[in-house]
């Protein structure tokens, strides 16, 4: 857990810029007051109120600056370790030796969760609500639950849908696990408790819905963006989408690329000693993937990157669960058993300690613009104008008043000049006679062999001289100086 702090913390000194999906967001929070956060986001941004009322909070008393911004998801990311090595404990098949340790590593090590840990965006929290969630739930769960163990669920279900949108899955997991496992064990008085709190839970749903989910499964651009992450329908239309769901998911969020099928295997084992030992949480686990799918397949939300970072805990306790149960399947044979689960924990974690590890020796800046202003700041003369691309455009928003740029005439790349590369050259030709171009581009857009950075640098190359490029090493983003005179 101190390592995992200690990795955290150095991703959140680098200070590195923010990227143009972080810019996207930071503007809203910064450029609205509380009320504002209440209502939908522009730049087809989305995120939970509570997370965006906190963001609030933290710019209005420190300020607009990246540190600020990133202090919350920090804080989060910090905290989700202690929280989950709560969870391991409380699961009797990873609540000690080789299971705990080996789960705890991967939580800790995780170059993902390391990496949301310091970015203005919620994935970080829907990771912690969904360990808390499970945490409070596990009472309940119990052969005999109390009422009162009901009554700390239901406001912590009604706090979570505030703070995390796939809290709506986690919870309803929790609810249909309930109703299976009462009706199971025909205890109808905790059957009518579960499904009172499911009620109050689905209210604030609705409540939720209609101040701001409405509007993000509505959003158009956020569904083609997403296209390709949603589950085929029917599910045998596209037997390939499973496979590259599978390799996609493990390889990047559990940061194992190179086995991502054999990962697989050893959780579907966890799942099922969890079911043997704790049925309890492998049916929740269960009945909150089929939730998760079924959203998914009616195309309300996407299963691929970031949207999913909320099963990372899940997986890794079914991993866990596997570990601990090979381990006391050999340890008869005390040496063997040392030497083999060494081997598979070692094998596991080996991926993303290493990554971490050079993440943190040389971290990772991409679209790191700060440098790039600087050097136009520094090299602007009267009469000069620039040229902004979308994908540079809200990070060049966010930093223009840090460096006295915001009233400087520039032009700038809309999102549909993807689709039709001419409105590009037409801006361009806007700009034909200027002796001084600036030429802002990050986060460039590329799709099969179109590439924005190359169409636009070819093109003025074609009417102009280039005069001066900058770039840091190692980022994303380029600065240029042209003279489109003839």
């Amino acid at each position: 857990m101190l390592l995992g702090a200690l990795l955290r913390l150095r991703q959140y000194l680098t200070g590195r810029s923010l990227w143009a999906d972080e810019a996207m967001l930071a503007l809203n929070i910064v450029n609205r007051d509380f009320a504002g956060m209440l209502r939908p986001l522009d730049y087809d941004q989305g995120a939970p109120i509570g997370f965006l009322l906190v963001e609030k909070f933290f710019n209005s008393i420190l300020g607009k600056n990246e540190l600020a911004l990133r202090l919350f998801p920090l804080l989060i990311g910090l905290t989700s370790l202690w929280l989950f090595y709560l969870l391991l404990k409380q699961i009797t098949s990873v609540a000690s030796g080789a299971g705990l340790l080996t789960a705890l590593a991967l939580f800790a090590f995780n170059p993902r969760l390391i990496y949301y840990s310091s970015e203005v965006k919620q994935y970080i929290l829907d990771v912690a609500v969904t360990i808390l969630l499970l945490l409070i739930a596990a009472p309940v769960f119990n052969a005999s639950p109390r009422k009162k163990d009901f009554a700390w669920l239901t406001p912590a279900g009604l706090i979570a849908l505030w703070f995390s949108h796939p809290a709506l899955f986690v919870l309803a997991g929790i609810g249909l696990a309930l109703v299976i496992i009462t009706l199971k064990r025909r205890d109808y008085s905790n059957l009518r408790l579960a499904i009172g709190m499911g009620l109050v839970w689905v209210l604030e749903i609705i409540l939720l819905y209609l101040l701001i989910l409405k509007n993000l499964s509505q959003n158009a651009y956020m569904r083609e963006y997403w296209q390709g992450a949603f589950l085929p329908m029917p599910p045998w239309s596209d037997p390939g989408w499973f496979t590259k769901a599978i390799h996609q998911n493990i390889g990047i969020q559990f940061g194992i690329p190179y086995d991502a099928v054999f990962v697989f295997l050893v959780m579907l084992i966890g799942w099922a000693i969890l079911f043997y030992k704790e049925q309890s949480y492998a049916i929740a686990f269960a009945c909150i993937l089929l939730i998760t799918l079924i959203a998914s397949a009616l195309g309300l939300y996407p299963v691929l990157e970031r949207m999913i970072l909320f099963f990372i805990p899940i997986g890794l306790i079914l991993i866990g669960s596997a570990i601990e149960a090979f381990y006391q399947r050999l340890q008869r044979v005390q040496f063997i058993s040392a030497f083999s689960i060494s081997l598979l924990a070692g094998f596991l974690i080996y991926g993303p300690l290493v990554t971490s590890f050079q993440n943190f020796v040389e971290p990772k800046y991409f679209e790191h613009i700060r440098p790039s202003m600087k050097t136009l700041r520094d090299s602007w003369k009267d009469g000069d104008v620039l040229y902004v691309s979308n994908g540079a455009l809200p990070a060049f928003r966010f930093y223009a008043p840090f460096y006295g740029l915001e009233n400087v005439p520039y032009g700038f790349g809309e999102r549909e000049d993807d689709k039709n590369p001419q409105n590009i050259l037409s801006q361009l030709d806007s700009f034909k006679g200027q002796p001084r171009l600036w030429i802002l581009l990050s986060h460039v857009y590329q799709k099969g062999d179109f590439n924005e950075k190359d169409f636009i640098l070819n093109y003025l190359n074609q009417i102009g001289e280039k005069k001066r490029q900058f770039r840091v090493p190692g980022t994303s983003v380029f600065l240029y100086l042209y003279n489109l005179e003839n």
